[in-house]
């Protein structure tokens, strides 16, 4: 059915934006029979499924078969011969395809979401209080509109930048001839996976970050594994170091960067963060503000500051992951439809977003997952009443097996809030560093969220050999030795030595 048919009544509600939040504030608000409708200018889906989260940890999976293939010679495994470069992005592409399927029209339709093609655009708010959009020429109008634009990716103010026509995450995953050199600019998640998937399929890779070290939201001890672990893998990384030009030449892009070096490769991919994509949509045609950073401006209950208008989603949070987007969008779907009682969640009344206990993850190998507080903010809180425990893998006999022993385990617990003996002490921050680490900081964030106990994790049996069993023992040494190891007091990032 078209646009058109679709607009002789209102939506109950409108959802802007068909990508992962999109997605979950749709479906949310499907039960009740209400009438529920999307609009998206691209494919259903959004970044995560065909720009960010799907292709990308394809890659890695593919990238780290290749690397642990090739370490395989010393233990008796075999040479192992060129990777087939437009087979792994076909590959990437056909589960791109997949999870595509489970987001499609097709799929909407069945579930009874109307899918609105085009770009939409506020026109302001009618006489009886209904919402006015256009959706590329066709008048639409809604009770009440969940943005979920999402962001993209932003280019640094960098003489040369754009005229070198960089890539970034929404180009890459479309190439199909393997960079011999590829220039990465940002050592954030994106740079840091990337970088490390291209090189291990075989590419020289240069990654700069301008900070003192990559991974900047995680702890200093997990910067310096990853880093350690992606200069012998063979990337150049550079620290410490921005790019102040980039030219374009026959040879490809080059860098010049602050130390007064330069550095020529075949390719440039540019992860230097994300820009909300909230231009071009009217929003002050029915009040909705945004901040200086183009985030739409929400209350606690992702209400804006236009009646009836809420926003979810990379396009106002900070915190911009598939897991928070999807969330979110519930919860404004939610909020779109609740009684503002003041009891929240009971007898239908709002639910305010909670942000403090949502668990990460960088898909590098090692993965770094982590949940809560680091020990620098526990520090800052409780000061030495916040203790740590860590877990390194060299200790475990899982990493032992597998020859994996780069890492740690670190669980962070602080006092109860009336204090009271080490035995009441509770979980508030874990960071996992070694394969499978986001899959403990899914454990992590039970504990956190809960606030369990540690004694309740040290009691709890692992099983043998597994990297959960670190969680165990590193809850077992704060409440004594283990291992020849105990816990120690919380301190402050510039005191952090990696033990």
């Amino acid at each position: 059915m078209s646009p058109r048919a679709r607009a002789d009544r209102p939506f109950d509600l409108l959802v802007v934006g068909a990508g992962a939040t999109g997605l979950g504030a749709a479906r949310a608000a499907r039960p009740g029979s209400r009438r529920v409708g999307m609009v998206e200018t691209a494919r259903t889906g959004g970044d995560c499924t065909h720009y960010g989260c799907v292709p990308s940890k394809t890659l890695l999976d593919v990238a780290h078969r290749v690397s642990r293939a090739r370490d395989g010679r010393r233990f008796g495994v075999g040479e192992v011969g060129p990777v087939d470069f437009p087979a792994v992005m076909a590959h990437v592409r056909s589960v791109v395809a997949e999870v595509e399927h489970d987001e499609s029209p097709e799929q909407l339709a069945s579930e009874g979401i109307d899918l609105l093609h085009g770009w939409a655009r506020f026109t302001g708010v009618q006489a009886d209080g209904l919402l006015a959009l256009d959706v590329s020429g066709t008048p639409v109008t809604a009770r009440r509109v969940v943005l979920a634009v999402g962001a993209h990716a932003a280019l640094p103010p960098v003489p040369g930048l754009a005229e070198a026509d960089p890539l970034t995450n929404r180009t890459v995953f479309g190439l199909v001839e393997q960079p011999r050199h590829l220039l990465v600019m940002g050592g954030g998640p994106i740079g840091v996976e990337l970088a490390q998937a291209f090189r291990g399929l075989g590419s020289d890779v240069t990654l700069v970050e301008g900070a003192a070290r990559l991974l900047g939201r995680e702890e200093p001890e997990a910067s310096a594994v990853v880093t350690a672990v992606l200069r012998r893998q063979g990337v150049d990384v550079r620290t410490s170091t921005s790019v102040t030009s980039v030219a374009t030449t026959a040879d490809g892009p080059v860098l010049t960067l602050s130390d007064g070096t330069s550095v020529t490769g075949s390719h440039l991919l540019v992860a230097a963060g994300r820009r909300p994509a909230t231009s071009g949509l009217g929003l002050d045609a029915v009040g909705v503000e945004t901040d200086r950073a183009g985030r739409v401006v929400t209350d606690a209950y992702l209400r804006t500051t236009a009646a009836g208008v809420l926003a979810a989603g990379d396009c106002t949070s900070p915190l911009q992951l598939t897991h928070v987007g999807d969330a979110q969008g519930r919860l404004a779907a939610a909020n779109a439809f609740a009684r503002s009682v003041r009891l929240p969640g009971v007898l239908g009344g709002l639910v305010p977003w909670d942000d403090r206990v949502v668990p990460w993850v960088t898909f590098t190998d090692p993965e770094v997952g982590r949940v809560g507080l680091t020990e620098a903010e526990a520090h800052e809180r409780w000061g030495r009443r916040a203790r740590v425990a860590v877990v390194t893998m060299a200790e475990t006999d899982r990493s032992r097996t597998s020859s994996d022993t780069d890492g740690y385990v670190k669980l962070v617990v602080a006092p109860g809030r009336l204090g009271g003996p080490a035995v009441l002490d509770r979980v508030v921050g874990l960071t996992a560093v070694c394969p499978h680490g986001g899959e403990l900081a899914g454990t992590g964030a039970l504990a956190v969220r809960t606030g369990m106990l540690a004694a309740r994790l040290a009691q709890t049996v692992a099983p043998y050999p597994t990297y959960s069993l670190a969680l165990r023992v590193a809850a077992a040494r704060l409440f004594g030795s283990y291992g020849g190891q105990t816990w120690r007091p919380a301190r402050p990032d510039e005191d952090a030595d990696g033990d």
